[in-house]
């Protein structure tokens, strides 16, 4: 039995500005400026700048198509006679970064580690020494790390003192619990637009019933894994590291105090875990995988109240179920930690913003007058889901299918409004994988659905907020290394704890 994808999020997850060069360069060589509608601009207009990392990331943005990118967000807004306009300056067209990606033939490889270091150290002077920023984003930087460091340090403004006199954006608007997780020291620099669940799922008769597990259960049930099981559907230990630990790499993350634990005893077990499996010869996608064999547990990202339902596929007997989870057949049990809580919440793809703290009081107001469309309930239903219409090659009829392109609307009245329309049958047909596009036949939701996944989403107290390129390669590296027999348990993890921690530290 083989569970195909929960769900697909019409482009790849964050790339953080740094996966590739920009599509369009100005002539100038130096600042890009949003289209917009200028017959809508002003000469009175409250001018602010938002700067971006990459131009390929803000031409074509959530859903990979130029109708969900921040350029065409911010031409609807400039479109607008608001009394704000927005202009972009997108720093990979600046001159000294054009060039960056390319090899000596001139074909382009992506941005290096030292490339990605020299277009952030620019940026964050940017915001240290200029004003020629007002906002930011965590697409702004080619490291999100950087964007995180930032929030800690003070650079941006409390997006609170904007919400308490706004009627349509504020703390009984959006969600409660999410706004909780994202505060640093009470305050809010930034709020993602959506959010979704990171946890691990599993056959109730292999992991059990209880929601989250201690690594000692999480072994204890593998050992009474009946003959020729899997994890992850693979008995190779790179794929297992890939979505067993790797995908749980923030829990070692401490962004708010400029840490790294690497050397802490979960992340030390579960690389003796993986390593108890034959090794791949540090190759991380592939090697065996099997969807027949009996299997603990795999990774399961939950985009929507639609989660709520497991797509369990048998590809031996074509065919497919579909158990809502609240009945028992399957168990959400998060990752593997030493306290039992190794779910985690993350934001989309899309959202993230944040307001110079340094900048006019007349430009915060403007800025917030942007930011907040990202919020509004009209907003956040129109980029939840993506229709894409077809004609059904059977009938010949026109048909319909959604794809989920962002996560849970923050926005409450927005996120009620979707789970009505799953219960409705209204996001029918809705793609789980690419691979899997035809009629998807599958039981409406209920309210007990729906209350389910909030509870499990209050009961999650940890927010993801990623790892940055460098620092995965840290990790990365070190661990592929010892999987393949190259070095031992205990100079894996000295090495990676003090190379991301100086690493860490220069970041500060």
């Amino acid at each position: 039995m083989k569970k195909t994808s929960a769900i697909i999020l019409a482009g790849a997850l964050l790339l953080t500005g740094c996966g590739s060069k920009a599509v369009s360069q100005s002539e100038s060589g130096s600042v890009s400026t949003s289209g917009g509608s200028d017959s809508a601009a002003h000469s009175d207009d409250v001018v602010i700048t938002l700067g971006w990392a990459n131009g390929q990331t803000y031409d074509w943005g959530i859903g990979t198509t130029a109708e969900n990118s921040m350029k065409h967000f911010i031409d609807e807004f400039n479109a607008k006679d608001n009394g704000v306009r927005v202009e972009v300056k997108i720093f990979s067209e600046l001159e000294e970064f054009r060039n960056y990606g390319y090899d000596d033939k001139g074909t382009y490889q992506g941005y290096s580690d030292e490339e990605c270091r020299q277009m952030d150290f620019f940026i964050a002077q940017e915001l240290i020494n200029k004003d020629s920023i007002d906002i930011i984003a965590k697409n702004s930087f080619c490291a999100p790390a950087k964007y995180e460091i930032f929030k800690c340090k003070g650079a941006f403004a409390d997006l609170y003192k904007f919400m308490e006199d706004d009627p349509e954006v504020n703390r009984d608007t959006l969600n409660s619990h999410i706004l909780d997780l994202c505060e640093y020291e009470g305050k809010l620099y930034s709020i993602p637009s959506y959010y979704m669940v990171n946890t691990m799922i599993g056959k109730s008769e292999y992991v059990g019933t209880k929601q989250n597990w201690t690594i000692d259960e999480f072994i204890d049930r593998w050992n009474a894994m009946p003959s020729g099981s899997m994890v992850n559907h693979s008995l190779t230990a790179e794929y297992i590291y890939y979505d067993v630990l790797r995908a749980n790499t923030s829990a070692f993350i401490d962004y708010n105090n400029f840490e790294t634990h690497f050397d802490h005893p979960d992340f030390h077990k579960m690389l003796v875990f993986c390593k108890g499996f034959e090794s791949n010869m540090g190759q991380k996608l592939e090697g065996a995988y099997d969807q027949s064999r009996p299997n603990l547990v795999e990774l399961y990202r939950i985009w929507g109240y639609n989660g709520a339902i497991y797509e369990d596929v048998d590809y031996a007997n074509n065919t497919v179920d579909y158990p809502h989870i609240l009945d028992g057949e399957m168990t959400l049990v998060g990752f593997p930690t030493s306290d039992g809580r190794g779910a985690y919440l993350s934001g989309g793809s899309f959202g993230d913003i944040s307001i110079r703290a340094n900048t006019s009081e007349e430009k915060q107001e403007a800025a917030w007058k942007f930011i907040r469309e990202f919020y509004l309930e009209e907003f956040q239903l129109e980029n939840f889901a993506q229709a894409n219409e077809y004609t059904d090659h059977e009938n010949g009829q026109p048909a319909k299918t959604w794809t989920i392109l962002n996560g849970f609307p923050i926005n409450n009245a927005a996120r009620k409004t979707t789970a009505e329309r799953f219960m409705s049958g209204y996001y029918d047909n809705v793609n789980y994988t690419l691979s899997v596009q035809n009629k998807v036949c599958k039981d409406n939701l209920t309210q007990a659905d729906i209350d389910f996944i909030d509870d499990y989403v209050n009961s999650i107290d940890r927010w993801g907020a990623g790892s940055d390129r460098e620092l995965f390669n840290i990790v990365e590296g070190e661990v592929l290394a010892y999987l393949k027999g190259g070095q031992d348990i205990d100079t894996t993890v000295d090495v990676i704890q003090s190379r991301a921690s100086i690493w860490i530290s220069e970041q500060a």
